[in-house]
């Protein structure tokens, strides 16, 4: 199922909202660190830096919006993309609340989210993932799981200088279409200054999978070097489907992917800190 939808739409009012909330409610924070952007299909490391901006604030009826805009610089140097520009950006957006408890330590709960990506070197031109949700919720002392199921509309464009190379052309590289996501996460305490939280999702279009997301993250409570910071590192392993751009059928001897690789691995080193 293809239909068309503009990210803004959920986009603009989500940080309308934010914005518009009193300043002292809001929870700004401020990332920098460096990365490593690995194709391992190509064995390719692209290092470089970035920042981060991220706020939140809990409203009154207690929905919890979020908005976050990374920018990132990479030292472009395998050029697996001969016309890349090595500045891409990434973006999440989401509003969720509690529907009810179940018990002292179990919800269920919603959530709203829009994420995506632009312009990075592993050749995603575009990417929006509209996902509403309902999840279940377990937490105590030191430890939270979560799982929950969406459905909503999944976006990829494919960057358009390598596919061309392969025989592809610009009606070729996107994919657009409704989907649902399955996803789980878990964090919980190492210690008195450690937390680390681990993610797993994938996104399906009710035929075939489209992508799947694999994230780990290691938090270091860093308060003594600054007021409520941490020290963060973060692995964000993500494959991508690529059957649903094919010219002809996949089994053709004739078939040749969009691209020559399907997966990714981010690794990225931040210091994260309260701004304003």
């Amino acid at each position: 199922m293809a239909f068309r939808i503009d990210s803004s739409i959920i986009a603009w009012p989500l940080m309308g909202a934010l914005l518009s909330a009193p300043a002292m409610a809001l929870d700004w924070r401020l990332g920098i660190g460096g990365h490593d952007y690995y194709v391992d299909e190509a064995d390719s490391h692209t290092l470089g830096a970035g920042v981060s901006i991220a706020l939140t604030h809990l409203t009154e009826r207690e929905i919890k919006l979020t908005g976050e805009l990374n920018i990132f610089v990479d030292h472009d140097v395998d050029e697996l993309d001969p016309d890349h520009i090595p500045v891409w950006f990434s973006s999440y957006y989401s509003a969720g609340g509690d529907l009810f408890s179940l018990s002292q330590h179990s919800r269920l709960f919603w959530d709203v989210s829009l994420g995506g990506k632009r312009n990075t070197v592993s050749s995603v031109e575009k990417q929006v993932r509209l996902f509403p949700a309902l999840g279940y919720g377990y937490q105590r002392e030191g430890f939270q799981a979560d799982v929950k199921l969406g459905g909503g509309y999944y976006f990829l464009e494919i960057d358009d200088d390598v596919p061309r190379m392969r025989g592809y052309d610009r009606e070729d590289f996107q994919n657009k279409t409704g989907a649902y996501t399955l996803a789980a996460a878990t964090q919980f305490a190492l210690g008195k200054d450690f937390e680390l939280s681990l993610a797993a999702q994938q996104w399906h279009d009710g035929s075939d999978w489209l992508e799947n997301q694999l994230e780990a993250r290691l938090s270091y409570d860093a308060d003594h070097w600054s007021s409520k910071s941490q020290l963060i590192f973060s692995v964000k392993y993500n494959e991508y489907n690529l059957d649903p751009y094919a010219r002809v059928p996949v089994d053709s001897p004739d078939y040749l992917p969009i691209l020559p690789w399907n997966k990714d691995l981010f690794v990225r080193v931040y210091f994260d800190m309260p701004w304003g």
